[in-house]
This record gives C-alpha cells, structure tokens and sequence, in this order.
C-alpha cells in the first residue's frame, strides 16, 4: 500500500480523480482481485498511457515499448507459459544476473514477490501496457499456450464456450473442455485479426494454423506441443459442426453459427482427410455485415455509371469473373442491393448464402437431395420472377438454363471462373452453348480482383522500384509521388489495411457481338474492346496506385495471372 496514497493525490491533483472515485476503484480491487491500473483505466477515468507514465515517474521505473528485438527467446523457452500469463508479465532479458521482466502494474508487489520466488532469481520491473505484454505472450509463446500446457499436463479448466445459433452451449463429455478453450481462443483471436478464414494443417511433426488477412496467409505463433491435440481439435470442431466425429477418412462440410462478444458469427467448416491427420478450413462469415452499394465496390465514376446502366436492363446476363476470394459474390450483393424494389421479385439461388438480403427471397443448393442451381433454375421461373441470381455458372445444363432465361424476358446475375472478362464468352461457349444464344443473352462481363490498401496509419511517399514501373507507365516518366506503407502494429507491419476491387468491363456492343457469333479468339476481343475504350485490370490498378490508394507491387500482385 506504500506508493497508493500517493497516487491517489496525483491522480486528483492532475487527472481530478476525486476521493470518492478512488475508494469506489480500491474497493472494486480488494472485491475482484484485477489490477488497479486495469480498473482506473477500464472506469475511463484517465488513459493506461497517462497512467503508466504516472506510475513510471512516481516510482521510478522505465516505461517501455516491447520490440521482439529486446526479448532474449532462449530465456523465454526456460519459463512456463503458465507462469507468464498467470502473473501477466514478460520476461525480457537477463542483465548482471537480474532478470528484466515487463508487467502492466507495478502496483501488485506481490506478484513481483512470488515471480522472484519461482524463479529463484533477481528480478528487475519495466512497465509496459497491457496489450504489448499480451502480444508478446501470443508471440513467444504461441496462441494458447497455457491452455495447451495445461492440457499436456492433464489438467481440466472450466470456462464460458463458445454459442450456437440455439444460444446453447456445445457440450460432448468426451472431449476436454482446454481443447474448447484452446479453440475458442483461436477463433477469437481470428475475428480480432479481421481474418476471413482459419487453417489447421496436419504434418508429419507439426499442426500449422493459418489466418487468411486482407487475401494473404500469415501463419499463427503456436507451441510445439499442439500436435499432440490435433485429434482432439478436429473432434471439437466436428461437434459444433454437427459432423460424423468418426469419420476420418471422407472429407465432410458443416456450418455454425457462433457467438462471440455480442456478435453472431457464420462459420463454415470443411475437413478433408490427409496422411498425417484431418486438415480443416473454417470460413468466417460475420452475420451483421451490412451489405455494400455499389459505391463502396472502388469502382471508378465511368464504371460505376456502366454497370449502374446494365443492371438495370430489363433482361439479359451480367456474368462476374474471377478466381475464388476476388469479391464476386459482394459485387452481385450490391447490384441487387442497388435494384431492390417493391417492384421486382428477386430470387437467388447460392452456394452458400453468405449474406441475407431484405427483401429478397434466397435459396441455398442441397447436392445430396438433387437440388442443384440447375434444378433451381428450373424452380425460379415458376415464381414469376423479375431479376434472378445463380451463384455460379459450373455446367452446360446451368448455362443453357441461365441463357434461355435471359432470352425470354428476365434479367440474371451469375459468376464464373475465368482470368479475364473476354475469358468469360470462351467458357461459355467451351461449356457448349451456341455463339448466337451466348452474343443475344449476355449484356456485360465484369473480371475483377481485390487489392490490399495502403494502410492509412503508416502511409508514405515511396519510388517503387524502375522496372516494376514500366509496366504500367510503357516506360514514359512518371514523377507524381506515390505510396506505400511502411508498416506498424495496426497494419500487422504489412502495410496494408482493408482491401478494394479492381474492375475490367466487358460490354457487348454490336462489334463485340459479331465477333462472338464468328467465335473468334478471346485475346482478339480483348483487343477490340480495349480499342473501344475498356479499361484492363492493370490500368484499373494503375489508377488506384496513382490515387494513392495501393502500390505498384500489389496490382502486379493480383494481375499476375491475368496478364501470362
């Protein structure tokens, strides 16, 4: 209690932290046991910054940033991660045979007291905020590492789980309640991270977790330890999923719907077997994401006008290209969101429902029982509709279907995978529609990529690298000042932060027709709807590195594929 009185002096001489609050904070610590600094901060009654500094001064102990350079690993490995996130601290480095360790609130003497005498060594205090401490726990320790200590010593912990769409809890008595922890923590950590999916990759020696960021995979921090729980993960996450737990040798798809922090959660699950153990995807779908307009695409004013125009004919097909995890389903969920009335029936046929649309009626394919988009199809017209989307294009009786519809009054919004837009008439007549029936229906072909943005914490002036620049420039001099990020922990010291299409519109004017009626090759399209005033991919990328809104290697990133 010795520096306390103090405190409470200063923090109502400079932060007019009253008497009455102070009591009301001291009381709330003796009740509950957390930190005082967790407590005044949480209260909003000043700033953890405000408030280590405070105690830095009073106390006379450095504050600090935690960089990875400064933390010694090999000592870290010697300390029990259960020990490190009981007492919340990190160790640092061992200096004239004293221990530095970094702790949140130099307050609690007496966790200092039995951290000293665990380790049976001297230890100095650094104070460091609360959220450094626990990324480098997450870092040096790997995600969940007490849990999993825990579970490699036997030990059982009870806890909160995660909830279904039901509001129950998930119980199977034949599984720890740690490996639920552990999972939920994954899980958790993911949302957090703004991941859109999770990977558990079985090797021979190894469990590999995964997130995927912004479109990118950057590989989780785990112990060594977790391969001796693989089993008992893909167990867990076939029980939420409601799938065979004993089924391994079969791949197997699921859904649920979790809880977490007030926010309900889409997960879809697919297991597929390998030789060293079950790999497993999990795709997070956040149920309260609103549905994006058109505006909020990052199509430019002249593509945003063109696609505005063809979503509003009265029939026809309006195709969207590219490969998986391009944005394709968010592009078709705006030009609907952009067409709903009380005048249009609208009906969608998807694989799976990633968003649910008000006022439009949706409907998901069920393989195992024959209700394919084909079948769908076939189903829709009875309905009367207006305006009809099938999530993706995959086979003749699909594209058949989908162009005869178009042909007899309604207007139908599809995807399909091709590299480029002209890629999309090929395929169409590679699936074995007629030349004729493919330049009469479709009315637009939209190829589109993601870019990561710039992050706009740590955005810079840059000069991307000469070479890299002719791409886009022919090399004709370029000397406006362009932009990257130079990476911070908000961007995950990546330098991006959010990402934003890139569009190359394909529409089918009267020469465009003619020569998809002779079945004449895509890259002469290409060219003939370049001359006409189509913008590529790569110069719809050009004009967002020249905005400032993405850099050079990123376009040349996503457009790879597309331009060999």
């Amino acid at each position: 209690m010795g520096p306390k009185p103090n405190l409470s002096r200063l923090l109502k001489e400079k932060f007019n932290v009253t008497e009455e609050m102070w009591k009301e904070c001291l009381a709330d610590h003796i009740k509950t046991s957390l930190s005082l600094v967790r407590i005044l901060t949480s209260k909003g009654l000043l700033s953890e910054d405000d408030l280590l500094r405070l105690l830095s001064r009073q106390l006379h102990i450095p504050y600090i940033r935690i960089k990875p350079e400064d933390i010694d690993i090999e000592l870290a490995k010697k300390i029990p991660a259960k020990l490190v996130t009981h007492y919340d601290f990190m160790p640092i480095k061992v200096e004239n045979g004293t221990l530095k360790v970094a702790i949140n609130d130099p307050l609690e003497i007496q966790n200092l007291d039995e951290i000293r005498l665990f380790l049976g060594q001297k230890i100095e205090p650094v104070i460091a905020a609360q959220k450094d401490i626990l990324e480098a726990i997450k870092n040096f320790y790997g995600l969940g590492a007490e849990t999993l200590e825990a579970m490699a010593i036997g030990s059982s912990m009870n806890l909160e789980m995660v909830n279904t769409a039901a509001h129950e809890d998930i119980k199977d008595e034949t599984i720890d309640p740690s490996v639920i922890k552990f999972l939920n923590q994954v899980l958790l950590d993911a949302i957090k991270q703004r991941s859109t999916d999770i990977h558990f990759e079985p090797f021979e020696d190894d469990l590999r977790i995964r997130y995927r960021i912004d479109g990118v995979l950057y590989e989780v921090a785990c112990p060594p330890t977790i391969k001796h729980f693989q089993s008992s993960i893909a167990s867990r996450i076939k029980v939420m999923a409601n799938l065979d737990i004993t089924e391994k040798r079969r791949p197997q798809d699921g859904r649920v719907d979790v809880k977490m922090e007030g926010e309900t959660y889409d997960l879809r699950i697919s297991i597929m077997p390998t030789p060293f153990g079950e790999s497993i995807g999990i795709r997070i779908l956040p149920r309260s994401s609103p549905v994006i307009g058109l505006e909020g695409l990052g199509l430019s004013s002249g593509e945003q006008d063109i696609l505005d125009r063809m979503i509003r004919k009265p029939h026809g097909i309006v195709l969207v290209t590219g490969p998986t995890g391009s944005g394709k389903t968010t592009t078709l969920y705006a030009c609907l969101n952009q067409i709903n009335s009380p005048e249009r029936k609208i009906l969608t046929i998807e694989d799976p429902i990633e968003f649910q649309l008000k006022g439009i009626t949706q409907m998901q394919v069920e393989p195992k029982i024959g209700f394919t988009f084909a079948n769908a199809l076939r189903s829709m017209l009875r309905h009367d509709p207006d305006v009809m989307m099938v999530g993706e294009i995959r086979d003749m009786d699909t594209a058949e279907l989908a162009v005869r519809t178009a042909l007899t009054g309604h207007l139908v919004f599809s995807t399909l995978h091709t590299n480029d837009s002209a890629g999309g008439i090929t395929r169409l007549l590679d699936m074995g529609i007629d030349s004729f029936l493919v330049s009469s229906s479709v009315v637009l072909i939209v190829a589109q990529r993601l870019v990561r943005l710039v992050c706009p914490h740590c955005k810079e002036q840059y000069a991307p690298q000469p070479e890299l620049l002719k791409q886009f420039t022919q090399g004709e001099p370029f000397n406006s000042g362009l932009f990257h990020g130079k990476g911070c922990e908000l961007c995950r010291f990546t330098g991006y932060k959010g990402r934003s299409g890139i569009f190359e519109m394909l529409v089918i004017t009267d020469e465009i027709r003619d020569m998809v009626l002779r079945k004449l090759p895509s890259h002469q399209i290409k060219d003939k709807a370049v001359a006409l005033g189509m913008k590529t991919l790569k110069e719809s990328g050009w004009n967002k590195i020249k905005e400032g809104f993405t850099t050079v290697e990123e376009v040349i990133r996503v457009t790879h594929e597309e331009e060999a």
